[in-house]
């Protein structure tokens, strides 16, 4: 842990860290909180599932364009803004679904609400980019980011049931909103976030996928949301077929469970080899792993499995993000490490659909199979692009 030690030793970093993590906590709650206020006002999973990918499309673009704008104006303004917008397009979106407005309605204000999510994940990955000199020891900051968001991707949802129990969904979406606007604040607040300055620059339309580089890793990062999406979706369904569909939920936390590991592990040493060569191994051992969860013959060896397979996750993600300071333009650090997430929730969404195809038309064991094919055509696409990853 000494490395992690080092990183929150440094003067002005623990207050926007933990602002931002608190502000990670909403991303993970938005989806079961809205699905369930939606559901309650008396419309369809299908109609629910709409709103839900509508606030989730938006916040993928709103990330993009709120990195592009930190890039050039500073973070204080831009995610102040942000926030100033996002919690009345949630009280609108809970008023809208309470009084039984149309579906349309509620997906324009998710759209709304979406776009306005503050972006401090991605702010606080320039902050580490700013703040730590030493490219190794940056390495294991971004490692910490990854894992940051990975608790609070698997802890956001129990949280937002939780409120919706105790509660309402209508308290679980305010909660989240009010936590993420004070979260914002919070960090914006904090001396190293008012200090930081984008370098001028003058990309195209495109931003920092313009470069070469930055598209080959969009684009395996895209691959590996895929293999992801299909997984999330295949596991629980491989419960519910032997009769114990809550089984599904400890199965995906064992995947969950072993992102965790081993991004704290991967960031906590140097590893030998460069970025470009491990970047293609990684999803190619991923790969493999997925695909062997076509074999297993239990719950056990599924678990196990899968908690293999997220020790490989994390220290994907990682070194995609790290091989932003080389594939990134000068300049767009915050909307570069947007788009990547982008790419990664884009890919998620289309294996989650294709996934759940695969299980009704097929099986569990060709959803497996494909899942594991995804990931090893981003190692491919890594592999033949390597020459645009060398810096």
């Amino acid at each position: 842990m000494n490395r992690y030690r080092t990183l929150i030793a440094i003067r002005g970093v623990r207050a926007p860290l933990l602002a931002s993590t608190l502000g990670s906590v909403p991303i993970g709650m938005y989806g079961l909180a809205i699905l369930l206020l939606v559901r309650d006002s008396g419309s369809s999973y299908g109609a629910a599932g709409l709103v839900v990918g509508a606030f989730s499309l938006a916040n993928a673009f709103g990330a993009v364009a709120q990195g592009r704008l930190m890039d050039r104006f500073g973070q204080t303004g831009v995610l102040r803004v942000a926030a100033a917008g996002h919690l009345p397009a949630l009280a609108a979106l809970v008023l809208a679904a309470t009084a039984g407005a149309p579906v349309w309605l509620l997906a324009l204000l998710a759209l709304s609400g979406g776009a306005t999510l503050p972006q401090l994940p991605a702010a606080m990955r320039s902050l580490w980019n700013m703040l730590v000199a030493d490219p190794e020891l940056r390495a294991s900051a971004y490692a910490l980011v990854a894992v940051v968001f990975e608790v609070a991707v698997v802890t956001a949802p129990a949280v937002a049931a939780g409120i919706s129990a105790v509660a309402s969904p209508e308290v679980a979406v305010l909660v989240a909103g009010g936590l993420g606007v004070g979260s914002s604040l919070a960090f914006t607040g904090t001396g190293a976030s008012r200090g930081w300055r984008g370098t001028p620059h003058d990309v195209g339309w495109l931003g920092p996928l313009g470069a070469p580089g930055m598209r080959t890793v969009f684009a395996v990062l895209v691959a590996f949301g895929m293999a992801v999406g299909i997984v999330q979706v295949a596991v629980p369904a491989y419960a519910d077929a032997r009769g114990a569909a809550e089984t599904g939920g400890v199965l995906l936390a064992a995947l969950s469970a072993g992102a965790l590991v081993g991004g704290l592990i991967y960031g906590a040493r140097t590893w030998p080899g460069a970025l470009p060569a491990r970047f293609p191994a990684l999803l190619l051992g991923l790969g493999g792993g997925f695909a062997l969860l076509a074999v297993a013959d239990s719950n056990v060896v599924l678990a196990a499995v899968l908690l293999v397979c997220g020790l490989l996750m994390a220290p994907t993600t990682v070194v995609g993000s790290t091989l932003l300071d080389t594939v990134a333009p000068a300049g767009t650090v915050t909307e570069a490490f947007a788009a990547m997430v982008m790419g990664i929730v884009a890919g998620m969404a289309v294996g989650n659909a294709l996934g759940g195809a695969l299980v009704e038309s097929a099986s569990f064991e060709a959803a497996a199979l494909v899942a594991g094919t995804a990931a090893a055509v981003g190692a491919a696409v890594a592999l033949l692009r390597r020459s645009t990853l060398i810096g």
